[in-house]
């Protein structure tokens, strides 16, 4: 179904229900201006705005205690004395203060398109077993430029390019076919919840990085989701975003997809196939614990270059693994080509992506392959084509 030929019909709708907007701040104090722009200017503007700080050292309350002043929607302003540590937190506490029929947990270093929350409206009210709606991201940087739209792909799954178009998908299948191997919900700014729904799925849990995983698995274990494919919502991705890593990080956020996993494995009413798929990531999870150690001697290895004899530095493949080792050749001042096929003409970190050729290579190159699970075939590329440089393998 085309879910953004009625995008326009909600504005013209005589029911125009309540939509409460949470935005919970931790430290953002300069991505927050643009962000609570773009939630006033949506076009769905029967909205009430819960803004909550959790104990920024920043100027963030400052800039929040001015929007509340300024803008008749806010309906509230929480402040913490003391950071809470849990994002889940926050979410809880809006959550609980909420009076509308649909809840936008807007993060305050995000951005969205004007039509965000009209569209994802449409979706919700043509479709009463929805429990969540959400649209494509994608990627910006600090300076709100775009770098990348949001990879869903996984060698778990095919996904046939189904978040090239929208749909809608009966929950259980979703959780079996996708959120059995990862959280394929980029972040929580680009879903519209039912709020009945979220009320009664989210909880206490002591979670940093699977909060909002195992809310998602929790709603669509008893409630369809839907997707439009439409970019509505522009995800930043900054030092401090949750999900950047070291090591501690790293291995806490490992313990959490365990027990995510081990506690979606004995849900009620799952089949034999996401029983399966289940044991499948968890096996996948546990042959990675050690990934962010072989990161690390990657970098250490890049850092170890000696750039008189080095002419050009591939990364071959845009992914987590490679923003580590751009980062590291940054600060060595050597500005790396990224190649990657599947890729080819994005931004990752700056850079445009290149296709994959082989001419271009020379015996003073040295690559990069950034893959776990493909730097067998990725090798074997390399050596077919008579590649005589410096391999790099994480």
């Amino acid at each position: 179904m085309n879910f953004s030929d009625k995008a326009a019909e909600i504005a013209t709708m005589n029911s125009t229900p309540l939509v409460s907007v949470i935005v919970p701040n931790y430290r953002h104090e300069k991505y927050l201006e643009k962000r609570l722009s773009t939630i006033i200017n949506q076009t769905h503007s029967n909205i009430e705005i819960i803004l909550l700080d959790d104990g920024s050292p920043d100027k963030s309350e400052e800039v929040l205690t001015a929007f509340a002043s300024a803008c008749e929607k806010v309906v509230g302003l929480y402040v913490n004395n003391s950071n809470s540590g849990l994002p889940i937190k926050q979410w809880i506490k809006g959550v609980s203060l909420a009076k509308g029929d649909f809840i936008w947990i807007a993060e305050s270093d995000d951005e969205a398109e004007p039509e965000l929350i009209t569209t994802l409206l449409s979706i919700l009210k043509d479709n009463p077993s929805v429990g969540m709606a959400y649209c494509d991201s994608e990627i910006i940087d600090e300076s709100s430029q775009i770098i990348a739209r949001y990879d869903y792909s996984s060698h778990h799954y095919s996904d046939d390019g189904l978040w090239k178009q929208d749909f809608f998908m009966k929950g259980r299948d979703f959780v079996t076919d996708y959120m059995a191997y990862r959280n394929v919900i980029p972040n929580v700014s680009a879903v519209l919840f039912n709020a009945s729904v979220l009320k009664k799925n989210l909880r206490e849990c002591d979670f940093k990085y699977c909060a909002d995983w195992a809310l998602y698995n929790r709603i669509l274990l008893s409630h369809d989701i839907a997707f439009t494919c439409i970019p509505l919502n522009k995800f930043r991705k900054h030092v401090q975003t949750t999900r950047w890593h070291n090591k501690k990080s790293y291995a806490k956020e490992l313990r959490e997809k365990f027990t995510l996993l081990k506690s979606l494995r004995s849900a009620v009413g799952l089949n034999k196939g996401a029983q399966s798929n289940i044991n499948s990531s968890l096996n996948f999870i546990f042959s990675n614990r050690h990934k962010f150690k072989r990161i690390e001697y990657l970098c250490s290895q890049i850092a170890a270059l000696d750039n008189s004899l080095i002419t050009e530095l591939y990364i071959f493949g845009a992914n987590d693994i490679a923003e580590r080792a751009v980062e590291t050749s940054l600060t060595m001042n050597v500005k790396p080509i990224v190649i990657d096929t599947f890729k080819a003409g994005q931004i990752f970190k700056g850079i445009e992506v290149l296709p994959l050729n082989l001419n271009s290579f020379n015996a003073a190159s040295a690559v990069v392959i950034c893959s776990l699970s493909y730097q067998q075939s990725m090798q074997a590329i390399l050596e077919n084509c008579g590649f005589e440089g410096l391999v790099l393998r994480v």
